[in-house]
């Protein structure tokens, strides 16, 4: 006899028992409730690369316990909330119920039950079906229990090719209000192109208002709410990146040099200074620029440290000279301290690698360096043959190893033009110019996975 669910449910806050009298005292309850679900440890083997790239498998154990059960009293629904890596074999798998009653498991049908231990091994490459009986024999519940296993390679870079913006020389691409937003030129005028984020990019071209031609367009940075840029005869910024308005009226500015929101501070570079502002507005003198300082095709990143959120780092990336030749120079300074300081390379083999146009983004809590044909590892190197990444703040880089984070194939050897950035969804944007301009947007597949 079955009785209602709601009945079942709302006797779980009573304390009800039967008892029947015998030599040794039996206790019947009317309870029938799955208490908890768990599973044992799971070998299996899994997929892996060696350093050359070949696919080969490795054999791992997964600690079931480390992987929670929820238990949805209502529907009978029993699933574990964060997946099991990808490729794991769950055909036979043990596992442990506390339960209230006795419980069957399900074969083909619902009709059809068959006897159980703990000790054995079921297999949950589909969802099983569980009877929980009270041992009074009076009402029983069903379950439904689902192990949940990643689909994809978590570890593995996707890539995807679409069309981008005609007749566009890129120069600097950032997220802006929600947005991607792509700063270039077409025969000299000053262009903005626009695309959702999601998607398939659609291009919205329109000319900006109120720069200058002398402006620096590679140079545009998100501060506060409001976009930044250099130019010969100071700094301009809009709220809504088409019109623009001077902000700082001086010397030539070569570049913005660093900006981080937590830390409420945005730098910039002159000819012989470098500047601060703490709101867009009053720039202050920081003191003279440093030999050697990059101001050319710059690259900057501002990041909380790990281990301490109040501390900001600021990574800077570019040339010290216009031609853009020579070491690539690295330059860091945390929020704390007073001065920029230069990692010296001395003699380092994995000096970050010297690359036409190369562009540093902040990607999974690395540096990503990429760029066309140069030099890395004191070898030379085809355009977009590897990113280089650096672990250690910018001070190793090293090609990865193995299949995982790769740029496309069809973008090594492309020597246009080109622009990279990372948006807010953790996708990472190449958009290259050319005959047959294009938008490559790759993520690593675990960054794209939602939170339970």
């Amino acid at each position: 006899m079955k009785k209602s669910l709601a009945i079942c449910l709302s006797m779980l806050t009573l304390v009800v028992t039967s008892c029947m009298k015998s030599t040794d005292d039996v206790v019947l309850s009317p309870y029938a409730i799955m208490k908890s679900f768990s599973l044992g440890n799971i070998q299996s083997k899994y997929p892996a690369y060696t350093d050359a790239g070949f696919d080969t498998t490795v054999t791992r154990t997964i600690l079931g316990g480390s992987f929670p059960f929820a238990i949805n009293q209502v529907s009978g629904e029993v699933y574990n909330l964060d997946s099991l890596p990808f490729a794991t074999n769950v055909e036979k798998v043990v596992f442990d119920m506390q339960l209230s009653g006795y419980a069957q498991i399900y074969v083909d049908s619902i009709d059809k039950f068959e006897s159980f231990s703990t000790t054995d091994s079921i297999d949950f490459t589909y969802p099983r079906k569980f009877r929980i009986t009270s041992t009074d024999s009076e009402y029983y519940k069903d379950y439904t229990v689902l192990v949940n296993v990643h689909q994809v390679e978590p570890e593995k870079m996707v890539w995807n090719e679409y069309q981008s913006v005609d007749a566009f020389e890129p120069l600097r691409a950032l997220e802006f209000n929600g947005e991607m937003c792509l700063f270039g030129k077409n025969n000299g005028e000053l262009l903005l192109a626009t695309t959702p984020l999601s998607g398939v990019p659609s291009w919205n071209v329109v000319a900006m208002v109120g720069l200058p031609n002398s402006t620096k367009l590679e140079t545009v940075q998100l501060f506060g709410n409001s976009l930044y840029v250099a130019a010969a005869d100071g700094v301009y910024t809009s709220a809504d990146a088409i019109n623009w308005t001077s902000c700082y009226n001086g010397a030539e500015v070569f570049s913005i040099v660093g900006a981080s929101d937590k830390d409420g501070v945005m730098w910039m570079a002159t000819a012989d200074s470098l500047w601060s502002t703490a709101d867009g507005v009053c720039f202050k003198n920081a003191g003279a620029l440093p030999a050697d300082f990059p101001i050319y095709g710059v690259s900057i990143a501002s990041y909380a440290l790990k281990h301490n959120s109040s501390i900001v780092r600021y990574m800077l990336v570019g040339y010290a000279d216009e031609a853009m030749t020579g070491d690539v120079a690295v330059w860091s300074k945390l929020s704390t301290e007073e001065n920029w300081v230069r990692y010296e390379n001395n003699n380092n083999p994995f000096a970050c690698p010297a690359l036409k146009g190369l562009s540093v983004l902040r990607y999974d809590d690395f540096l990503y360096a990429v760029g066309g044909a140069g030099v890395a590892q004191s070898v030379n190197v085809e355009a977009f043959s590897s990113f280089y990444i650096s672990k250690d703040n910018g001070i190793t880089w090293k090609a990865p190893s193995g299949f995982y984070q790769r740029i496309p194939a069809k973008l090594q050897g492309c020597d246009e033009p080109f622009v990279a950035s990372v948006d807010s969804n953790n996708v990472m944007w190449i958009i290259c110019a050319g005959e047959n301009p294009v938008v490559w947007k790759g993520i690593i597949n675990r960054l794209g996975f939602k939170d339970r």
